[in-house]
């Protein structure tokens, strides 16, 4: 019954911030379709939906020039902020009275996470290929953007999907630990951090397809990268379900009016 509401009101609130998304997309589109033409690149759809989330390759092992992958950090910030204005905001919290249990209020954000997340990807993927088809980019699967993308695996496709929900699990438990600004920045900071060192303890790594495994020598494994989001996402729910059932919500409201 909660759920149904989160879905009516977190993602009516969503909504207006969907077209920012898609105007980020687009631009990120122009910037490649530019590129490809001026280097005589055949890219496909799908090139310029990876694009998004293909960030660097691991760094200094790379042996190039560190280059922060502004295309990646904007569009992972921009989903992180949308998830952390809803979950504690004065209509959210306020409607936990009718809720009837504080787990069940918590468990239907983290589903609620779960939803925003697709949507935003979905959004990503939609004006990608709307964006192809309106400049004669031609649909098709292969990658040609990405070195050996001929043995990439659907798993390693999937993690910036599933690591951006596990990041907002984690982001909604830093905001029960202490404040929806201090968890932004948090993830902010680590999302920043995970770009310069490769490493799985900065799980965001797990999101950027260049410091996969599947595509660099020094880069993290499918495998490794799901179980170090199992182990995040079950220690982020169960942490914060206990922070939350402990905690004074009126009294935290109070102090932040």
């Amino acid at each position: 019954m909660y759920f149904k509401y989160d879905l009516k009101v977190g993602f009516l609130r969503d909504l207006p911030k969907l077209l920012i998304l898609t105007g980020i997309v687009l631009i990120t589109n122009i910037s490649l379709y530019r590129y490809a033409g001026f280097y005589s690149l055949n890219l496909g759809s799908f090139d310029y939906i990876l694009y998004l989330v293909k960030s660097i390759a691991p760094f200094p092992q790379s042996g190039e020039e560190f280059r922060f992958p502004v295309v990646w950090y904007l569009q992972q910030l921009y989903l992180m902020w949308i998830i952390g204005r809803y979950p504690f905001s004065s209509v959210c919290e306020s409607a936990l009275i009718y809720c009837g249990s504080r787990q069940r209020w918590y468990l239907s954000k983290v589903a609620w996470i779960a939803i925003t997340v697709l949507i935003y990807y979905l959004v990503m993927i939609i004006a990608s290929l709307l964006f192809c088809l309106a400049t004669g980019v031609p649909i098709s699967w292969e990658i040609n953007l990405l070195e050996h993308a001929d043995e990439i695996s659907t798993a390693t496709l999937f993690l910036p999907i599933v690591t951006s929900f596990v990041t907002g699990v984690f982001q909604l438990f830093l905001m029960t630990l202490t404040t929806p600004i201090i968890g932004f920045f948090a993830i902010a900071a680590i999302s920043a951090a995970s770009t310069y060192v490769t490493s799985p303890l900065l799980f965001p790594n797990c999101s950027q397809l260049l410091k996969l495994s599947a595509f660099s020598e020094d880069g993290i494994g499918t495998g490794t990268s799901y179980l170090t989001l199992l182990i995040v996402f079950a220690l982020s729910l169960a942490l914060g379900l206990i922070i939350f059932n402990r905690r004074d919500i009126l009294k935290s409201q109070r102090d932040e009016e």
